[in-house]
């Protein structure tokens, strides 16, 4: 007797391999049989006649950390097929964090993509270990897996401080990125265009990912220029995953700037060079030409000394003013300026705003809003800046379509939508959002798969499924579709699996996706919600002192 079982459908079993037609049974959690099951009794049965069943998907990239908290449902993963989002990227995250410093990474927290939330931000922990515990309490609708982000582990100890790191602060940084190894994070990140990233030097970078190595863990960054100096922030990457002797994953990997489109295989010759060399080298990448950021990432690395109130006063003075205009225009040897990546303000899209003032401005350009407002573009952008405590999210087009395909379709890549869980409705219905937070997994089946035939409906599960939970170092029960694997299973419809959200109406759930299964309780049957909530935190198999 299964407890589901699942007839008459096509598996993707999520190894690559070609489809084949079987039956999957499921007892509790795990998958127990695959093979024709016709003659079974079960509880519940599925009728995937006419469907793919496939592994639930992976967003291996998200910014989920406290929407996960404050909405479990996860409505634009679950209608998309995710099971499992991996949260903590670009060196951002909710913890670790001492009383003391809390109020810090807050307003930290309130400048990026995961403090876009209209609600107080509250941390109910600060450790790594008790935000799993509260997870854990509060189950979310899928499962979770964590890095720890180098930006909370210096502002713990550090906070805003651009200097570098006395070899006791050292030696107490190294300590927590072992702390949160322990409690079950499968890697650390870095975020080199954010701060506190942008203050920290490669040699203490490097110090932090040695304490990696005994938990099998790996770097992974948001490397510090995605533009004209990208050659030069893959040597850091690479010196410091080598350095520690870790793997390197690079996040979100692109080329960013007009005039340096088409130059993405240079990228994957420098990636080459470094795996000849023994290294281990993966990437991951959203299926889009644009991508999104906090408006206050545009600002140069000095402007943000001290935390977001000196941030905001600073931006009252005229001489800040004046020298930010100047910096944004011409550039900052070793900065990234995403103004000058997004070819100035008719690039820069905002998303979403805190404030019903500027509610107005949402899914127009800063030019466009300047224009509206007969000011200057740059006094547009301090303006709101201010008003808004730099809690701005924009949408920026950096990005080249050639460059773009190559990313997708390279056997190295998964996906991740860069992007936290949000809603059509409710508290996580957010402005005018990247359309990447609905669509991303829906994207690469009705455009790379159907549309432009780059890659097949096996490759792409593959992306999905196993090759990040290999990245993972989960692949032992997930990933798969294989018996004894937890029983995390989507069925789509091959033929009408699309994204429908757009940078003018993002906030549209991705259709064709039939049925999701989560720790082999159904969330989604005959394409609704059923708000039942069986995620877990999956930790790093070598925690708790099981070391490699």
């Amino acid at each position: 007797m299964f407890d589901v079982k699942i007839i008459n459908g096509t598996i993707l079993d999520g190894t690559g391999k070609f489809r084949y037609k079987g039956d999957v049974g499921i007892e509790g959690d795990k998958i127990t049989a695959i093979g024709d099951l016709s003659a079974a009794e079960a509880k519940k049965t599925i009728d995937a006649a006419g469907k793919f069943v496939a592994p639930g998907f992976i967003d291996f990239h998200t910014h989920s950390d406290l929407s996960l908290v404050y909405d479990k449902f996860t409505r634009s993963r679950i209608y998309t097929g995710v099971t499992m989002d991996v949260v903590a990227n670009c060196g951002i995250g909710v913890a670790p964090i001492r009383e003391e410093r809390k109020k810090e990474l807050i307003d930290y927290l309130g400048t990026r993509i995961i403090g876009t939330i209209p609600a107080p931000l509250e941390l109910h922990w600060n450790t790594m270990q008790e935000y799993f515990d509260y997870l854990d309490e509060h189950t979310p609708a899928v499962n979770v897996v964590a890095y720890v982000a180098q930006g909370p582990v210096r502002i713990d100890e550090m906070g805003f401080s651009k200097e570098a790191a006395t070899p006791e602060q050292l030696e107490n940084m190294k300590a927590e990125v072992r702390k949160a190894m322990e409690a079950g994070c499968v890697a650390m990140s870095s975020g080199l265009v954010y701060l506190p990233g942008a203050y920290t030097q490669k040699e203490e970078m490097a110090e932090l990912a040695k304490e990696l190595k005994p938990y099998n863990g790996y770097y992974i960054s948001h490397i510090r220029n995605e533009g004209d100096e990208e050659m030069e922030a893959l040597d850091e990457a690479i010196w410091i995953a080598r350095t520690a002797d870790v793997p390197l994953h690079v996040s979100h990997l692109k080329v960013m700037g007009h005039h340096n489109f088409g130059s993405i295989d240079k990228v994957f010759e420098k990636l080459d060079e470094a795996e000849a060399s023994g290294m281990e080298v993966r990437f991951d990448c959203y299926p889009y030409t644009a991508g999104m950021t906090s408006l206050g990432a545009l600002l140069p690395p000095w402007a943000f000394e001290g935390g977001v109130e000196a941030l905001v006063e600073r931006l009252k003075v005229q001489e800040n003013r004046d020298r930010i205009r100047n910096e944004l225009t011409t550039g900052i040897p070793g900065w990234q300026g995403f103004y000058l990546m997004a070819g100035g303000w008719g690039g820069v899209v905002i998303a979403s705003v805190m404030t019903e003032a500027n509610k107005y401005t949402e899914g127009k350009t800063v030019a466009e809003v300047a224009k509206m407002n007969n000011e200057d573009a740059f006094d547009t952008f301090f303006r709101l800046l201010i008003e808004e405590k730099s809690k701005v999210q924009v949408v920026v087009h950096t990005q080249g379509e050639e460059d773009t395909d190559k990313v997708v379709v390279h056997p190295k890549t998964c996906f991740g939508s860069d992007s936290m869980d949000l809603s059509m409705e409710g508290l996580l219905s957010i402005g005018k959002p990247h359309p990447r937070a609905f669509g991303t997994f829906g994207r690469i089946f009705s455009y790379y798969v159907r549309e432009k035939g780059m890659l097949t409906f096996e490759d792409a599960v593959r992306k999905m499924t196993s090759l990040p939970a290999k990245y993972l170092g989960i692949s032992a029960d997930r990933g798969m579709l294989k018996e004894g694997y937890f029983a995390d299973v989507v069925v789509f419809d091959p033929e009408k699996i699309a994204d429908k959200a757009t940078y003018e109406d993002p906030k549209q759930y991705t259709v064709g996706v039939e049925y999701v299964l989560v720790n082999g309780q159904v969330a989604l049957a005959e394409g609704k919600q059923t708000d039942i909530c069986a995620g877990r935190v999956i930790k790093n198999p070598c925690t708790a002192g099981k070391k490699a």
